[in-house]
């Protein structure tokens, strides 16, 4: 038991990992790896299969590992085929179409790599210095800097090469992890590994929602997920959870959606033959009723929905919902995760008691645990993290706070989401830009995408969120350039649909004051 312990938590494991399950990795480190580099014996072995596999096939063995060890057991000792044995059979339940995160092993294989090389060189200078061998000696001193070369961590750009591999990599999107569904998915585009996104909004504007649906898209695109909460506990954050993946409500009974429909169909302009209804919704005003009434027999229309006909405006639409109870919702949960994995991590401290010192050291106790290793950190939120250092004061403090998040991403190689509050401005504003960032507007220089939750207090009546990007290090992005989303969050509902709008749709009810529905 102890052997084996000590075997799940070695760097040799992982290395391992890599090499039966990716392409990519193996194809990272097929000139450097050495067997002497392993120490573990049945490490050697396998390692051996999946080397001369790949010689072979120029791929990862993946699968067919099994077939191999079936064939190779006959040579093996009982103890080893014991320990081969339980190790591919957990790599089949853990590994069995999942995202890995290449680049972080890597990291730790050359590191890895350097050292054994190190220590293989001090080894093999002793012996021959014990024999007097003093020639062959200060050749091992030689080898060893050619071994340096091969696991070196620059790259010279304009090798071929290497200029090869970056439009591999860009063919293959080997950096991207998942898109949002629909129209905000578009306007966002991917989320990629190395990245810090934040979002920005004003308080209770709903950006812890928006920071557990982005982990939750990312886990039901079977990432890592990790999620770390710093004002809210663990259950509440499950109950979210829970309903979010349910939406079941409070009671039994029917539950007002907020649904895309078309202008012309509210106004009763519409000449097509597909048109639903030949009843107004709009008064003479053109302004919509203040409530939504169960027995009024208008129906929205989305017919010409994606074509220019289409005039974007919303209504309402009525489901039946179940009651939130533990039975429907244990057999729903229980679904989910055979369909997508356990995949998904939840740690909770109170505020401003963890900074990212402290939260670095338990995701490095969870990777050596249960040797998960996030795609994504999701952090809700940055502005309540505890400081660096405790003698760094004001916006210093923040400042730090923000580059040691983006140091996060990059050494974990994953996307790190996090929220920022708005100032005190952006309350009553409209849109809100980037000079509303709170205490130090070096957040946005820190961040490669920046987020904002726009939202009038009809819109929030009215099930609906305007999302803009005031940040966007890699692209053009247009602050006032925004993604019409629809929620219930009642039921947990978040992203149920989503539309561009251009900055002339605003002036739709510009008779109206800024508490009215714009749409």
């Amino acid at each position: 038991m102890l052997q084996r312990r000590v075997i799940d938590n070695s760097q040799e494991e992982k290395i391992l990992i890599g090499m039966i399950v990716s392409d990519r990795y193996f194809k990272s480190i097929v000139n450097i790896v050495k067997k002497e580099y392993f120490i573990i014996p049945w490490v050697k072995i396998v390692s051996k299969w999946c080397i001369d596999y790949y010689k072979l096939y120029k791929k990862a063995p993946l699968g067919d590992i099994q077939n191999i060890f079936n064939a190779e057991s006959l040579k093996l000792k009982e103890e080893e085929i014991n320990i081969i044995s339980a190790f591919l059979l957990k790599l089949s339940n853990q590994y069995e179409n999942d995202l890995f995160n290449v680049e972080y092993l890597l990291d730790g294989t050359i590191k890895y790599f350097k050292k054994r090389s190190l220590k293989v060189m001090v080894d093999n200078i002793d012996i021959l210095l014990s024999l007097n061998k003093i020639d062959e000696a200060q050749n091992e001193i030689v080898k060893h800097k050619e071994i340096r070369k091969s696991i070196k961590n620059w790259v010279n750009p304009l090798e071929v090469n290497n200029l090869n591999k970056f439009f591999e990599d860009q063919k293959n999107k080997t950096s991207v992890l998942f898109k949002l569904p629909g129209k905000l998915g578009d306007m966002i585009g991917d989320f990629e590994r190395d990245t810090l996104l934040g979002i920005l909004a004003p308080a209770k504007r709903g950006k812890t929602f928006w920071i557990q649906e982005i982990a939750i898209q990312a886990f039901l695109e079977k990432c890592k997920v990790v999620f770390i909460s710093l004002e809210m506990s663990k259950n509440k954050i499950q109950g979210r959870m829970y309903k979010r993946f349910t939406a079941l409500g409070k009671e039994h009974k029917d539950y007002v959606y907020p649904t895309f429909d078309c202008l012309k169909n509210q106004i009763d302009a519409c000449d097509k033959k597909c048109h639903k209804n030949k009843i107004r919704l709009l008064n003479s005003d053109n302004k919509k009723p203040d409530t939504f009434d169960f027995n009024f027999n208008y129906r929205v229309c989305t017919e010409c929905r994606g074509t220019k006909d289409f005039e974007i405006s919303t209504w309402f639409k009525v489901e039946n919902r179940e009651k939130f109870k533990s039975s429907k919702v244990t057999s729903i949960i229980h679904s989910i995760e055979k369909m997508y994995g356990k995949n998904f991590r939840l740690f909770s401290y109170p505020a401003f008691s963890a900074n990212i010192s402290m939260i670095k050291n338990d995701l490095d106790d969870l990777e050596e645990l249960e040797n998960f290793v996030p795609d994504i950190i999701c952090i809700d939120y940055a502005d309540i993290l505890a400081p660096e250092d405790s003698r760094i004061i004001g916006r210093e403090r923040v400042d730090e706070t923000w580059k040691t998040l983006k140091n996060l991403a990059n050494t974990k190689h994953c996307l790190v989401v996090t929220a920022s509050q708005s100032n005190r401005a952006s309350f009553t504003k409209k849109n809100v830009v980037q000079t509303d960032i709170s205490e130090d507007i070096r957040k946005i220089a820190h961040a490669d995408s920046m987020l904002s939750l726009n939202q009038l207090p009809r819109e929030k009546r009215d099930g609906i969120i305007r999302i803009a990007m005031v940040a966007d290090r890699d692209g053009s992005f247009d602050e006032y350039k925004t993604c019409i989303v629809l929620q219930q969050l009642d039921l947990g509902q978040v992203l149920l649909d989503s539309e561009f709008v251009e900055n002339s749709f605003f002036n739709l009810n510009n008779k109206e004051n800024e508490d009215s529905a714009i749409i």
